[in-house]
Order: structure tokens, then sequence, then C-alpha cells
């Protein structure tokens, strides 16, 4: 079991040592939180991806991770990568299918061709064994809106924009993961393309001096050793080594890409719900998606206020393989996400729609660390152990908050849950120097409300006048 970050704070500077979470633990000092976006670019003609760098963020250094967000036009297609950093990705806007290629696991989906026709594809086991093998490739999923996707480090990924609109993915990268065994920098290996070449920095970002090298991982190998490895001729490795390509790490499939389609989306939810056995769990079968965006499964829900779900170890249990969990809120006008904090982790946070007002407080500062806007598009670092609250503004407010651990706990300082709950009336008089009155609405003002709750709403007065008779 991993041991938890250990934090050290001196004045208003915050330092982190990461230690097991990462081979080499970083280490960062920042004077606050804030907004904040992209340094880096990446801009070829099918998309780009901009990038949150740690050295240009102390608040993500501190965090052990880096974030990302791409953009994919239709019919882009984004090449194979793996990485050394665990990552969870999620679809902001669009839908596209994806795919990742899991070491050692068998290419499931197959398709066969009669002769003179076209090869029809499924999955194995539904096609009859006649006819030739037209292709095969491991399992092609489909993601839409409000999905995300975990993939271990070294597990090659691919997105496809199938759709008829631009595709939105934001990426959490988690570089000080254990099974890390690099530096907290993090370092994507494409298989094809090249990436550096198409790089074109934003005016903004010249000024920073930002800069992203990532290269297609054959360029650096010598022609004849390729030749021979691959059984190819020498004009097709140079095209596997990009040398003349300049699409770089998204590109334009301008007539359509041709697979092996996956099952449409409401097929594959009533798969997973099938019963199966327990020889059928496993890593090649591991379930990598879970959609967040359905309020009827969420954890939280208050109609007049909005609505949080969460995804761990526990409904997708590869997230505790990668010590990674996330949550997707929904705050509507002007509703307030109680003060809280997380006990294990620390927290990402992306706003996806509208903008909130969020305030985050450390132990040795009488002022809040932040206190200002977060709007859409922004990203936010709120460090283990420190609280934060947010109110939306008049058009609501959505957010992805990512999170370096599996199972993620939070406590609350208001409501149903909160640690004012689990102390005696008495105590909470003498600690604020008040009267057991204002004790009891303090405790129980909320009445079985939980973590977010929508402005003006008043005091469950009944609960507290029948608290104050059975006392």
């Amino acid at each position: 079991m991993p041991t938890l970050p250990q934090l050290k704070f001196t004045g208003a500077v915050v330092e982190a040592r990461l230690g097991s979470r990462g081979t080499a633990a970083p280490s960062a000092s920042s004077r606050g939180s804030k907004p904040s976006s992209p340094t880096a670019a990446l801009t070829p003609r099918a998309a780009y991806t901009e990038i949150w760098e740690q050295y240009n963020y102390d608040q993500l250094d501190c965090a052990g991770a880096s974030v990302s967000r791409t953009t994919i036009r239709s019919n882009g297609l984004y090449l194979p990568v793996y990485s050394n950093a665990a990552r969870l990705t999620y679809v902001v806007e669009g839908e596209c299918v994806h795919s990742e290629v899991i070491p050692g696991c068998p290419e499931t989906y197959q398709a066969f061709q009669q002769p003179g026709q076209q090869y029809r594809g499924g999955a194995a086991g539904e096609q009859q064994q006649q006819g030739s093998r037209a292709d095969e490739h491991q399992k092609v999923r489909r993601l839409k809106r409000g999905d995300i996707v975990a993939t271990p480090p070294g597990f090659v990924q691919w997105f496809y924009n199938d759709g008829n609109t631009d595709l939105v993915l934001v990426t959490l990268l988690d570089t000080a993961n254990s099974q890390n065994q690099l530096d907290n920098q993090d370092r994507a290996f494409f298989l094809a393309g090249n990436p550096q070449r198409a790089q074109e920095p934003r005016e903004a970002e010249q000024k920073q001096g930002a800069e992203v090298n990532y290269n297609n991982i054959f360029s650096g190998f010598a022609d004849e050793i390729l030749q021979e490895v691959l059984g190819t001729s020498r004009e097709t490795v140079e095209r596997v080594k990009g040398r003349n390509d300049y699409r770089g790490h998204i590109i334009l499939v301008r007539h359509g890409l041709e697979m092996i389609k996956p099952l449409s989306y409401q097929e594959e939810e009533q798969q997973r719900h099938q019963l199966t056995n327990g020889f059928e769990e496993t890593i090649c079968t591991a379930r990598l998606r879970e959609n967040m965006a359905n309020p009827a499964r969420a954890d939280v829900y208050n109609p007049q206020a909005g609505y949080i779900r969460n995804v761990n170890r526990l409904n997708l249990p590869v997230l505790g393989y990668l010590y990674l969990s996330a949550e997707r809120g929904v705050l509507y006008r002007n509703a307030i996400y109680a003060p809280h904090w997380n006990l294990y982790s620390h927290s990402i946070i992306y706003a996806t729609r509208g903008s909130a007002r969020v305030q985050i407080v450390g132990n040795q500062q009488r002022q809040s660390l932040f206190d200002g806007q977060l709007r859409q598009g922004q990203m936010i670092v709120v460090p283990q152990n420190f609280a934060v609250t947010a109110q939306a503004g008049s058009n609501g407010f959505e957010w992805i908050s990512f999170k370096t651990g599996d199972n993620a706990i939070s406590q609350s300082l208001a409501g149903k849950t909160s640690v004012f709950r689990g102390l005696p009336v008495d105590m909470l008089a003498s600690m604020y120097q008040i009267s057991r009155q204002e004790a009891l609405k303090i405790k129980y003002n909320r009445g079985d409300e939980l973590a977010i709750f929508p402005q003006g709403c008043r005091p469950q007065r009944a609960m507290i006048r029948n608290l104050r008779r059975d006392a």
C-alpha cells in the first residue's frame, strides 16, 4: 500500500515531497494556487494539443502531474502513443472510437473475407471460420461526452474522431505515479508521425520558451535493422520513421478510417452488465472506461443544486492499479459546493462549462490561498488536505477533477456528513465560544443535505427544534 504524500509548509510557500508516488520525488514551491491556461502546444493540421507543463506551473509540480487538452477535428486520428505516465482522459465534447493495445493479449476483433467480397468484421467468435482473414486487432470501444478512460503506463492507445463535430479531450498525466521509473517529465512515445517537426508554438509560448519534444520512436533506429525485423523495403522503412512526414501527432484521414467497428455504445453498456465468470476477469478483458455524465448514477444529487459523480477503484477497478480516481460535478446557478478537503490525494480541477468562485484555504494563511474565478477551460490544483469550496456563477458550473489516489475520500465542513456531525454539541459551543443553540445550528442547519446546496436555502428549523426538545 502506497504511503501518503508528505507536505511541508513554510509560511505562504507550499512544498511537496511525493516520495512513494514516484522514484523521482518532485519538489516545488508556490505562493498560491491560481487558475491557469496551457503554455505549450502541438498544432498539426487535423487538431491541436495544449499542455500545462510542470516546469511552468509550480502547483502541477507539487501534484506531480501534467495536464493536456486535445481538440481533434472530424476524421482526425490521434496516432498510437504510449507514455511513462498513468493517464486519465475525459471526453469534454464529441465522440470517437478508442483502443488500447494491451501487451500479451489476443486480437479479439477479427474480420474474414470471401473471395471477391469486401471483408466484414466483428468480435472474435461471431464470425464463421471461412474465407481468408482480412484483418484482426484488439478491442475498439466507443467514447462519448462524459466518458473517462484509464491508460496504464506503456499501453499504446489511439483516438479517431468519426463524428461530425470536434472532439475535445482533457488528460491527466500522473508522472509521480509509483509505476513511473523515469523522471517527472511526461514522455510520449509515438509509433508514427513527426510531432516535433509539426510543432508551431504560439506567440505567448515563444515568449515563455515552451518546447515540446515528442518524436516517432522508430526514427532513432538504423534503417537496416528495421528492414530486417519488419521484413520490408527501405522505402517503407523511411515512411515508418517519418523522415519526410510533417503531419505531426494527429493526422487527417481524408476518406475515413476503415476498421472492424465496435459495438454501439448502448450494446456495449448492455454487454457490460451481463453476468460473467471469474475466469473472464483478466487484464485482457479489463474495463477501462466509465461514463460520468448520467445524473441517475450520481453519488450526490440535489434537484435544486446539482450532482456529483465519483469514479474510483470500486466502480472502475483498473484505477486501483493506477492509484487514481476522478470526480465530475455539476452545480446549478449560484449553488455552493460545501468546503471540504481530500484526505489522501491532490485534486486537479478542470472547468468544463460555466464558471465559479473558488476558494482554497491552507493551514498557515489567514486569507485564502486562492479566492477568484475559475472559468471554462482553466485548471487549478488543490493540494492534499487544503480545504476548497466553489459557488457557481449565473450560468452554472461543471468540472472534472482528477485525484492522485484510487479511492480519494473527502471530508466536508457542512451538511449531513460534515465533521461537525461527529463532534458533541457542547464541544462546538466551547470551541467557538457560542451558545448551545448556535452550536446546534452549525451542526444540523443543513439537515440531510449532502455536500452541495442551493443558494438561500432556509435552515432546517424543525430538526433543530426536535433536537432541543429531546436534549
